[in-house]
Formats: C-alpha cells, sequence, structure tokens
C-alpha cells in the first residue's frame, strides 16, 4: 500500500490543549505578587501626584519654614489649606481661588494678600475708568493709566519703592530703563532689548543714565563705591555671592528702596522685583 504525506506534523511534535494551559499558569504571577505589583503602581501614582500637584498649582511648605503672615513674599504666594497647614502657590489667580480674596476691594489696602494699587510682588494693579481692577507688568503702562509719576506719591501704593526718586537724576534715569524692561525674559548672556542676564540689565540700564560699568558682576562691584546697609539708597546695586568673596560675586540686582531690587534672576524667569530677605541676603553693596 502507498503512503501519502498530508504535510501535518508529527503527532510527538504537536502540543496538546493541556500542556498549552499548565505552561501558561506556570509562567503567569502568582497573585500576591500582582497584588504586590498594584499597590506599587498606586504609591507610583500617589507620589507622582504629590510631587506634580495634579495640575493645581499648589505646592506644599514641605521642609521650608512657615511664612510670616499669607500672602507674596516676594517669590511666591502662601495661604493656609482646609486643615491650616502652609501651601504656596505662583499663580495669583490659585491664590484667590484657595483664599478666596476678591479682585474688587473696596478701596485702599485690604487685610493681608488683598490688592491695593501699586505694585504686589509680580505686577502693577491699577482701577481703570469704571472702577474695575486690572493689572500690567510694563511700569510705563502703568503710569500711563494711573496719570503718576515716579517722582509722586499719590499714584502709588502707600510705601512703594516707586514713589521715590534716585538723588542722581542720571541713576534715576538708569532706574526707570530697569523697570521698563520688568516682564521680559531672562537671557544668558543677554544685553537687551529682548531679554538679560543680571549684569547684562545692570550694565543697559546705567549706560541709559550715561554711567558706564563693566559687564561682568563682580567686574561690576570692583567699580562701584563700597557702601553698607545702612547707606542704602535708590540706585544702589546689591551684590549675592555664594562663597562670600568679592571674587565669587555671581549676581547683581538694582535696590528700588523699600527693601526691594529689580532683577534679572535666572533662567526660566522674568526681569522682576524681588524683596530682601534674610534667607537671601546680599553680600555686597555698592554705588556706581
Amino acid at each position: 500500500m502507498t503512503t501519502v504525506n498530508t504535510g501535518a506534523p508529527d503527532a510527538a511534535d504537536e502540543p496538546t490543549g493541556q500542556q498549552d494551559a499548565a505552561t501558561a499558569r506556570s509562567s503567569r504571577p502568582s497573585r500576591a505578587a500582582r497584588l504586590r505589583r498594584g499597590i506599587g503602581m498606586v504609591a507610583v501614582i500617589a507620589t507622582g501626584a504629590g510631587v506634580f500637584g495634579l495640575g493645581t498649582g499648589v505646592s506644599p511648605a514641605a521642609a521650608e519654614s512657615a511664612p510670616a503672615h499669607a500672602g507674596w513674599d516676594g517669590s511666591r504666594y502662601w495661604f493656609k489649606n482646609s486643615q491650616g497647614q502652609w501651601r504656596w502657590t505662583s499663580h495669583y489667580s490659585v491664590y484667590v481661588a484657595r483664599t478666596g480674596s476678591g479682585t474688587k476691594p473696596s478701596s485702599g489696602a485690604k487685610s493681608s494678600g488683598g490688592i491695593k494699587q501699586g505694585w504686589d510682588g509680580s505686577r502693577y494693579w491699577f482701577r481703570n475708568s469704571k472702577g474695575e481692577w486690572r493689572w500690567t507688568s510694563h511700569y510705563e503702562i502703568y503710569l500711563a493709566r494711573t496719570g503718576g509719576g515716579s517722582s509722586s506719591g499719590s499714584s502709588g501704593s502707600s510705601g512703594s519703592s516707586h514713589d521715590s526718586v534716585a538723588e542722581d537724576r542720571d541713576v534715576e534715569t538708569s532706574v526707570q530703563y530697569a523697570l521698563a524692561q520688568l516682564g521680559k525674559p531672562f537671557r544668558t548672556a543677554g544685553n537687551g532689548p529682548d531679554g538679560y542676564d543680571c549684569s547684562g540689565l545692570v550694565q543697559q540700564a546705567f549706560r541709559r543714565g550715561g554711567i558706564d560699568l563693566p559687564r561682568v558682576a563682580n567686574d561690576q562691584y570692583a567699580a562701584t563705591t563700597p557702601i553698607t546697609a545702612s547707606q542704602l539708597r535708590r540706585g544702589d546695586l546689591l551684590f549675592w555671592s555664594p562663597d562670600g568673596t568679592e571674587r565669587g560675586i555671581q549676581h547683581v540686582a538694582i535696590y528700588l528702596g523699600n527693601n526691594q531690587y529689580v532683577e534679572a534672576a535666572r533662567p526660566g524667569t522674568n526681569i522682576r522685583i524681588s524683596g530682601i530677605s534674610s534667607g537671601y541676603y546680599p553680600a555686597y553693596m555698592g554705588r556706581p
């Protein structure tokens, strides 16, 4: 009898369904292993939620010291949550939502964190012709809307550093130039007009006042007359040095008065006004 090869595999080479099931069971993780994996994924998700704040723009105080009061501290808005814990955000709208602060106070300064005309640490506030609160990051626009000048104390908020004028008119010209750059981005080695680094902003501002300064921060300090904190006045320069030496100076800013200064801080920030704090106090001060 003739045998015909049908093309079917030999029976010995053909796995059975029982063998497939046994193999699958042996390779599948145990129930305990799957449970541990699930708990691990929940922990990762929870950790990610804490780090990124779930998109709310609110961060925990963590290891940072508690602020003296709610509101703007020069770099962020502080408030207490429903459990009385300190939290902060860099977004004014989030701060208002968390604290219930209104955007239309009746008049003058409100309680800590409320709106008043003038600089609040991140923007200039003023009322329009309808009495509604509006803001701008540009000092010249603020002046145009309020009809104020840098020498007038009537248009700004009480105690605002913009209500004073430098004793030297050329220095005041330099200060006003620096303030006109508010809101522009920090740019490494930037000399303007679209962006600046710290010493670039200082050099270009004082050049507008007819005062020549070197390009680098530690050289700028060497070109000034050293002064003490008690001698500080509008238009003086503040210098920060991580190692405390003159050669180690790495940051410079222009003092405005009332413990405020204008600076190009670091990459990722815009030119802004900041407040002198004990946690970040300038190592040197000089008068151009």
